[in-house]
């Protein structure tokens, strides 16, 4: 019945789904007559129907929650058949969410697990999971007596950090610095693989789930710990990875959502022929006081989903309020819903439950020899802690016989006596199953229970205890316990999907009223009927101008400025300043007094010296001193300043005309249209908004226009460059009396030591020179190109939106195009396929359309 019924269900919310394929995303932003609640109602719409063909098609899910160190893990282990099968964290400060699917096989032989399947949270749900851990850090700050934490500060990952950090340094709450702890960690895994792997999963193998869902335990000692010593930031990854190596899973962990393994179990072991497909979902250990926030907020999602919830008890600590918060956190997932009439209970490590306290054991002992006819009662009241431990199971459910006493130890040490082929673990696990009194107490223990169920049953067939401490003593309640899930999940599982799927389908007709009610709205206003020849060019116009602007704006400083020839404008300026310095005359001069290497400065003497010595004037050219290349120096960068300033603008100016050229059938068509006095009516008739859009669109279309503004901009905010600054050799100062002198100079001192070859060194002087000009004057350009860029970017940022915003104001864009003339849009077909949507419904046998 309920099988038939899913399939409707299902069938129902596909064909919804294939219309709404045909369907525009956001009908509003095409037309402007089509109200924008459409958008919200398809978005709505479209979650509704698949959340039905999911629930639909899913198989019965089985939560299995918790409290931490309750021997969940080794108790799924028990389940399939094989004690470390799985690769489950026993970290109390993290796990995952674990799906197990499982597929039977034939004959006795080892359970298997493979097909590992690693599914990362969406960016959404990254979001979802931070705004849930910043709550519950609120509430942490709150209970340590710390100022409230500023939620409305908190905007980025940096700022989420730099408050942890500083929340840090204030407190040594250990509650607080476990959450301040992950939260670094998750927003720091975030911030170094959420862009490449967010929304995304992948297959891996055993040895890799084994050793990458295996964390290293973080230091217990955290109030003794640094902030500093937290694990650093990891690398950010660039692009999805092809595969999921070991220590990137490590490092990813916290954006996990979901580990799906499928598990193949022989039916000697399991035989659930016949039953309902299920899928046991194992929830990270809750109610530690280091429990993970994300692992809680995890299990939570997931709880919403589940039909069957198996509630793991630790009966080595009866009576712990921890359970009482699991279910406090089950509850308030579900309002609403009577949660024990989905819940089964487990009493894990029941072999350890303290009987030592107050001499419980040698109670059990008399209460076993007594002669008298027993009952729970009378055992209740001579074993307090057993009594503790049933009603805290009970709290859980209404029916007793809900309620497993459970030692997976002892389940897994009677599957491996009965084969030496059939392994119930790893060798390492069997070894210690093996060691000597290893099991010697829960053994003894198990004889006990089994001798007091006798008892129990004896006195009543029907006692619930004696029936429970009986299942306890046969394989540490392993059997019962899968009899349980089996039976529950067809009795109770498979009618409580198809309540959940039910109520998917309820709230899919709801939104599909929603929908009714819109187009009804549109109706009643009047759709127009088609479109003229200039309206359909003067949208084709703008759609193609926002296009070509938003691509123009991406590949806006990836490539610097360039001439009308294509290069480089600082490569063009660092060329005509190296041409400029290699003309000084200052370098001819030098290199004719060279001689052998070596420049010499030569004396008149005789007849030549009366005639041709003119004193101080010979030679006063020829540079002897640092200084004396200044002048030169400072007159080139003077020259080479101006010289970019005009490559620079003209490089703005061919910049702007090869985009006007770009977009000219755009730009023509719309200054065709467009009239400088028609802003003054628009505003008349549409109000100053509208006037605005126009205005900026009058501007925007033709990209020349901004020359003028943009070179009049960077103009007033250019720095002019200052030669002393950028001159690389010594000067007189305040600190100096006289820059460098050269080796041929006379002024140098006959004791300092010269260079062996004037020629090789004035080589150099040009290059240091050539160098350090051209540093400054590279850089000089950069920074221009960069105002160039942000000038270019601000007013593609008015232009665009412009662009934007006129598609979306239908009775503006018409009045532009065509002197506002009445005309009208043909009915679009995805209307008349949402008409058709939104009168389909369902039966409980089928759906109509």
């Amino acid at each position: 019945m309920e099988i038939d019924q899913l399939d409707c269900f299902k069938e129902y919310g596909e064909f919804i789904l294939q219309k709404l394929d045909s369907v525009p995303q956001y009908p509003s932003k095409q037309e402007d007559w089509i109200p924008t609640s459409l958008d919200d109602c398809l978005v709505r719409l479209r979650e509704a129907a698949e959340k039905t063909v999911e629930l639909a098609t899913s198989p019965v899910r089985i939560g299995v929650m918790g409290e931490f160190s309750s021997g969940k893990t080794l108790l799924l282990g028990s389940l399939i058949g094989y004690a470390d099968a799985l690769p489950i964290s026993e970290n109390p400060t993290t796990g995952n969410v674990t799906a197990i699917h499982i597929v039977p096989q034939s004959g006795f032989v080892t359970t298997q697990a493979d097909n590992f399947r690693v599914e990362y949270l969406s960016h959404e749900g990254v979001n979802e999971c931070l705004q849930f851990m910043l709550e519950e850090a609120s509430r942490r700050t709150t209970a340590a007596g710390l100022a409230p934490m500023p939620l409305s500060k908190l905007n980025t990952g940096k700022d989420i950090i730099n408050w942890c950090e500083d929340t840090w340094n204030r407190s040594k709450n250990l509650e607080l610095r476990y959450l301040l702890r992950e939260l670094v960690l998750f927003i720091r895994a975030y911030q170094a693989y959420g862009e490449a792997m967010c929304g995304g999963h992948y297959q891996i193998d055993a040895i890799t789930a084994h050793e990458g869902l295996q964390l290293i335990e973080q230091p217990m000692a955290i109030q003794s710990l640094h902030f500093e010593d937290l694990p650093p930031a990891h690398i950010r990854l660039p692009s999805p990875p092809q595969r999921l190596p070991t220590k990137l899973l490590q490092n990813s962990f916290p954006l996990i959502r979901r580990v799906d393994i499928e598990v193949k179990i022989s039916r000697e072991i399991w035989d659930f022929a016949g039953a309902s497909e299920f899928v046991l979902l194992d929830f990270p250990g809750l109610g530690a006081a280091n429990s993970g926030a994300r692992d809680t907020f995890l299990s939570l999602r997931e709880l919403a989903e589940v039909q069957t919830i198996l509630v793991l008890l630790n009966g080595k600590t009866p009576g712990s309020d921890r359970a009482n918060k699991i279910f406090t956190m089950m509850q308030q997932q579900r309002p609403g819903q009577d949660l024990k009439d989905l819940i089964l209970v487990g009493v894990g490590r029941f072999d350890q439950l303290p009987l030592d306290n107050e001499g419980s054991e040698r109670e059990l002992d008399r209460l076993i020899e007594s002669s008298r006819l027993l009952d729970s009662e009378d055992v209740f009241r001579k074993l307090k802690v057993l009594q503790t431990t049933v009603d805290a199971a009970s709290a859980f459910t209404t029916q007793q016989d809900r309620i497993v006493l459970l030692s997976p130890l002892l389940g897994l040490a009677e599957l491996a006596k009965r084969s030496t082929t059939v392994k119930a673990g790893s060798p390492e696990f069997l070894a210690n199953l093996d060691y000597p009194d290893y099991l010697e107490r829960s053994k003894r223990l198990q004889q006990k229970w089994e001798l007091l169920s006798t008892r129990l049953l004896e006195s009543d067939p029907r006692s619930h205890l004696g029936k429970q401490l009986s299942y306890f003593a046969q394989d540490g309640g392993v059997a019962k316990l899968r009899d349980l899930i089996q039976n529950h999940v067809a009795s109770h599982g498979l009618k409580q999907l198809h309540q959940d799927t039910r109520r998917a389908a309820d709230n899919l007709l709801q939104q599909q009223e929603y929908l009714k009610n819109i187009i009804a709205e549109i109706h009643e206003q009047g759709i127009p009927t088609a479109d003229t020849q200039d309206l359909i060019e003067f949208r084709a116009a703008i759609e193609n101008l926002d296009k070509t602007y938003r691509n123009f704006q991406k590949s806006l400083g990836k490539e610097p400025l360039k001439d009308r020839r294509g290069d480089v404008v600082s490569d063009v300026v660092k060329d005509e300043l190296t041409f400029k310095i290699l003309n000084w005359n200052e370098w001819t001069l030098l290199f004719n007094k060279a001689n052998n290497g070596n420049i010499t400065i030569a004396e008149f003497k005789g007849a030549a010296g009366k005639l041709f010595d003119r004193g101080n004037r010979v030679n006063s050219t020829l540079p002897t001193k640092s200084e004396d290349f200044y002048p030169a120096f400072a007159k080139t960068v003077q020259e080479l300043e101006s010289f970019a300033r005009d490559r620079i603008h003209q490089a703005v100016a061919d910049l702007l005309s090869q985009l006007s050229h770009h977009i000219a059938a755009e730009r023509d068509h719309l200054q065709a249209n467009l009239r400088p006095e028609m802003e003054q009516e628009i505003e008349t008739k549409f109000g100053v908004e509208e006037a605005d859009i126009f205005y900026k669109l009058l501007l925007g279309c033709d990209p020349n226009q901004w020359q003028e503004a943009i070179i009049s901009e960077i103009n007033s905010k250019e720095q002019a460059i200052s030669p002393e600054i950028m001159f690389p050799l010594a000067r007189k100062d305040e600190k100096h009396n006289i820059g460098q002198i050269f080796d041929w100079s006379p002024e140098k001192s006959p004791d300092l030591p010269r260079t062996g070859n004037h020629q090789l060194f004035v080589l150099r002087l040009r290059d240091e020179i050539t160098a350090s000009a051209s540093l400054h004057l590279v850089q000089y350009v950069s920074e221009i190109n960069q105002q160039v860029n942000a000038e270019l970017e601000g007013i593609l940022d008015q232009v665009i939106p412009t662009l934007q915003n006129l598609s979306k104001k239908e009775a503006l864009l018409r009045h532009i195009a065509a002197g506002n003339s009445p005309a009208k849009l043909a009915i679009p077909t995805w209307l008349q396929i949402l008409s058709q949507v939104s009168t389909s419904s369902y039966t409980e046998d089928n759906f109509q359309v």
